[in-house]
């Protein structure tokens, strides 16, 4: 079984990916943000919540992480500041007394790689700047037509978890609450998550107290 944020992070990006447009004008929408709600009544009539300071940073084995710890503050800050903003009481002692919800936060980062075979010619061929004598029997790169490729995605996920109601038996903490910031964990961007925060917010009314 995969691990409960994973398979968060797999509803996200698949609900994310139906969200970008068929063309990309701006740097802008190369970001989405998602949110998934339980609307039951432990959503309703909670109020107060917890939350911890780490922010879990998953990445490949031997990765290089994008978004560094020096980071967590500001985006904890920035999902705190949502929160009260939203009319929620946080708990910082949790021994003195229970939160109905605690809110995790994670960077999920990967580095994809892969090599892109083309067909040149087909594709660019009719462009007029080729010098003369260029045709279809010309290739690029090596090996022929073969062009290696790694790129950095990334997600900032944010999770509720209803601690009040976890089921004894099964060993399972109710999911109330999920949110997805996506495309924008680059070390030139981080104010984009920053913003994605407050969005996601903005598109989940309901948790306003």
């Amino acid at each position: 079984m995969r691990p409960l944020a994973t398979l968060i992070a797999l509803v996200l990006l698949a609900a994310a990916m139906s969200c970008y447009p068929d063309q990309i004008t701006s740097t802008t929408q190369l970001a989405s943000v998602t949110t998934l709600v339980d609307s039951q009544t432990a959503l309703r009539t909670a109020h107060t919540f917890a939350l911890p300071d780490t922010i879990i940073h998953s990445r490949q084995p031997g990765g290089v992480s994008v978004i560094t710890h020096k980071g967590d503050a500001e985006i904890i800050a920035q999902i705190r500041a949502g929160l009260v903003g939203f009319g929620w009481q946080e708990i910082t002692d949790v021994a003195a007394r229970r939160p109905d919800v605690v809110v995790l936060t994670a960077v999920l980062e990967q580095t994809n790689t892969g090599v892109a075979y083309s067909d040149w010619w087909a594709n660019w061929g009719w462009w007029p700047g080729w010098p003369v004598g260029y045709g279809p029997d010309w290739a690029w790169a090596s090996p022929v037509n073969a062009i290696a490729f790694t790129y950095q995605t990334g997600t900032l996920l944010i999770t509720m978890l209803d601690i009040q109601h976890g089921n004894v038996s099964t060993r399972r903490v109710p999911l109330l609450w999920a949110a997805g910031v996506s495309g924008v964990l680059t070390a030139s961007s981080f104010n984009g998550a920053l913003t994605g925060i407050d969005q996601a917010f903005s598109q989940s009314p309901y948790l306003e107290r």
